[in-house]
């Protein structure tokens, strides 16, 4: 288990509309439901694994301690007093905070309820970590007493900007324990594909897998091993197809792991809400790894983290999920 589990990246305050069709432009349309939360791919995930841990380990004592490192607007500011009580189990002391700034980046979503379609758009007024402010806030994450070995997770937002984090990780002495995971969502991100070669755990979407000319996610994931690292997990999410992860292996015998799409045994099974689904998966991944690394299988910890994320889409937010798993079990 890694003491420490760091997830880096942005943190959006999304407003969500619900909305019956999609409107056309200019068009006056009545919303059936608003929602405000925090968002941002890191934060969900971190939302995700706090109440994971808290169901697996009773003991405070031995849980793993969870920081977010992202940049926020002044400390003080509203929006990020909404942040903060939005993860009590998280750690925010490790984020930029941005004097003179007051408002958070956003998020304003149309949920189309005729095809649950997302429409996204945003607006970040914060100005982008620097690496150097990176290294600064890992140097002070590394020197606390139980820090070494600590769990680095990347959203990978800006690639030049995380390779450089992720080099800084692997080249400083008191990193030299660290595990490492990224994610490969958007393809428009190429840069993120160096970044996948230093990595010990690599998310990648249907999307990106598409866009290098593949329609299969084991064959996807396959020409990804040479230049991944050794013993490196590489996973790729297909939607209603499920997912896909696997192992390498220095002699060749690569562990593989497939799992269909998750649907309960019994009742309903009517998407909801996918926002945050790939993050949900992210995060029952990260606590598999981290708690049950010796005791599951590749087979079990993938099918772990797909039905977690499989219960997600079928509810609103992220609300009691660790207690669904528990009860499933």
């Amino acid at each position: 288990m890694r003491r420490y589990i760091v997830c880096v990246g942005a943190v959006y305050i999304d407003t969500i509309l619900s909305v019956p069709k999609f409107p056309i432009e200019d068009e006056k349309l009545r919303a059936t439901d608003h929602a405000r939360r925090r968002g941002g791919n890191g934060a969900n995930t971190l939302e995700v694994l706090s109440q994971l841990i808290n169901r697996a380990d009773q003991d405070p004592g031995r849980r793993s301690h969870l920081h977010l490192l992202t940049v926020l607007p002044n400390e003080n500011s509203a929006a990020t007093k909404f942040v903060r009580d939005s993860l009590p189990d998280v750690k925010i002391f490790s984020c930029i905070f941005r004097a003179g700034h007051s408002e958070a980046a956003a998020s304003y979503i149309l949920q189309n309820a005729q095809n649950h379609s997302r429409t996204i758009i945003s607006h970040n007024p914060l100005p982008e970590m620097t690496p150097q402010e990176f290294i600064d806030k890992a140097s002070v994450l590394a020197h606390q007493s139980d820090a070494r070995g600590s769990w680095w997770h990347f959203e990978g937002r800006v690639p030049d900007i995380t390779l450089q984090c992720l080099e800084h990780l692997r080249s400083a002495p008191e990193q030299i324990d660290a595990k490492i995971s990224v994610e490969c969502e958007k393809p428009e991100r190429e840069g993120m594909a160096e970044v996948a070669r230093l990595a010990d755990l690599v998310f990648y979407s249907r999307l990106w897998a598409n866009a290098k000319g593949h329609t299969d996610p084991r064959t996807f994931l396959d020409s990804q091993l040479e230049s991944s690292l050794p013993g490196a997990i590489l996973c790729c999410t297909w939607g209603e197809g499920g997912a896909v992860a696997v192992e390498k292996r220095l002699e060749g015998n690569h562990q593989w792991a497939k799992v269909q799409a998750w649907k309960p045994n019994t009742g309903p099974a009517n998407v909801v809400d996918t926002i945050g689904a790939g993050d949900t998966l992210i995060a029952g991944m990260l606590f598999a790894l981290n708690y049950y690394s010796n005791d599951w299988t590749l087979d079990q910890k993938l099918a772990f983290a797909n039905e977690l994320a499989g219960r997600k889409v079928l509810q609103d937010g992220f609300t009691r999920l660790g207690n669904q798993m528990a009860l499933a079990k």
